[in-house]
């Protein structure tokens, strides 16, 4: 009994040093110094000979030469501007001759999805803003042309070129530019996931398992391979961060981030997980096909498994923490499989990871996914918040099986004490 005590006060110690960390590290990701601008502003104007800051809003500074005279002569300007891509802000140096055209634009910084950014470099997107004058609105749906698979990171980096050539524009060439209004996005992608998640409130209140299957193949084919936009650890990297993309441009970011655990911690049941989830679905066919009915002969060893995911999570937050890169925390295989972007590795991860649920029913759920974790992060307060309403005395919260997944031990929601 005395070493049983022992050990549980040793866990919470060790609980309580992790997240005094994982704390620690998100402070100190905020007042950690920028790193030194000057080297891309010369990458950028590579014919001034040094360079004087004139603004700090946004930050542009004046590239400047020595003429054959000795009198310094001013050879055009470099800004560097922000704005928010798919997870995160990217930070853009330009480039900007006397002419008022963009000479060159390169990535200062960015805190989005590494295989988002990477797609757009591949593709050779910042060629396209060469020669643009400062004047023009560089929209991506006229202006410039988007990077398929990669839509937010394409909006972010126009978008940051853009502000920024207007405000020296203004300021410089004393021209009256305005920025263009961002108009609220409403289409067929907000339309989808606005109406299967209707969908799942309905058929939870129906408790209907056909509208169930409806609202899974739905996701799958609309959350996941139509528009690559799954619920994803990175998501929650840059909230931690405070990288909120613009609800005009992302309204789904906020239907998934905000919309889906209100609802969560309201109805008390994971509901994403085993409704919405693209990849969720995605396992269960592969279950229905393969039969998944392979069960761990040890119930020990199967229960100290399922833990890994705590640690996956809390490394890969942490990662992304100390990178100052929230894309950093998405291990997941989504954007591998739904958006066919992956490097190496993840390549020969992914099949690792379908292939068991094919024997194992929801085997990444089980072991490795993030989004079980974060549930039991909001239903727990809920339960004892109900707790304090009804009995005055918070009551520990207790695990059952979700009913929607049969034979799934210690996933998914908190059972209400009677």
């Amino acid at each position: 009994m005395i070493n049983k005590k022992v050990e549980n006060k040793t866990k919470n110690v060790i609980k309580i040093i992790a997240i005094l960390i994982l704390v620690i590290s998100l402070f100190v990701s905020w007042v950690i110094p920028e790193k030194d601008l000057l080297p891309f502003a010369k990458e950028v104007l590579p014919q001034a000979q040094s360079f004087q800051k004139v603004t700090s809003s946004p930050l542009t500074y004046e590239g400047i030469v020595q003429g054959r005279d000795g009198k310094m002569q001013r050879v055009g300007y470099v800004v560097i501007n922000q704005a928010v891509g798919y997870g995160g802000p990217i930070k853009m140096a330009t480039g900007i001759d006397l002419k008022g055209k963009i000479q060159k634009a390169i990535i200062v910084n960015y805190k989005d999805t590494p295989s988002f950014v990477q797609m757009v470099l591949k593709h050779g997107y910042l060629k396209q803003f060469i020669g643009k004058d400062i004047t023009e609105p560089l929209n991506i749906e006229k202006d410039i042309d988007r990077v398929s698979g990669a839509t937010y990171t394409s909006r972010g980096i126009a978008k940051a070129i853009s502000q920024g050539s207007h405000a020296v524009a203004r300021t410089q060439f004393k021209l009256s530019v305005s920025d263009e209004e961002v108009a609220f996005k409403f289409g067929l992608k907000e339309i989808s996931v606005l109406l299967l998640v209707i969908l799942m409130l309905i058929g939870v209140v129906l408790k209907s398992k056909k509208l169930r299957w409806v609202t899974l193949i739905g996701s799958l084919i609309f959350i996941g391979f139509k528009f690559n936009t799954p619920f994803s650890l990175a998501n929650v990297a840059a909230l931690l961060m405070g990288n909120f993309p613009s609800i005009q441009e992302n309204l789904v970011w906020y239907i998934l981030m905000i919309g889906i655990p209100i609802i969560t911690f309201v109805a008390g049941r994971n509901l994403y997980c085993f409704w919405l989830c693209p990849f969720g679905a995605l396992q269960e066919i592969l279950g229905k096909i393969g039969g998944g009915s392979f069960k761990c002969c040890n119930k020990k060893i199967e229960t100290k498994a399922s833990k890994i995911k705590y640690a996956l999570v809390y490394f890969a937050l942490l990662a992304a923490i100390l990178l100052q890169s929230p894309g950093v925390a998405g291990y997941e295989p989504y954007s591998t499989l739904f958006g066919l972007q992956g490097f190496g590795i993840e390549w020969f991860i992914l099949p690792l990871v379908l292939f068991p649920s094919l024997l194992i029913r929801r085997f990444w759920c089980r072991f490795f996914c993030p989004g079980l974790i974060l549930n039991v992060i909001i239903l727990r307060p809920r339960k004892y918040i109900i707790g304090i309403l009804e009995k005055g005395v918070p009551e520990k919260g207790k695990f059952k099986t979700v009913p929607e997944i049969k034979g799934t031990k210690r996933i998914g929601q908190l059972k209400e004490s009677k």
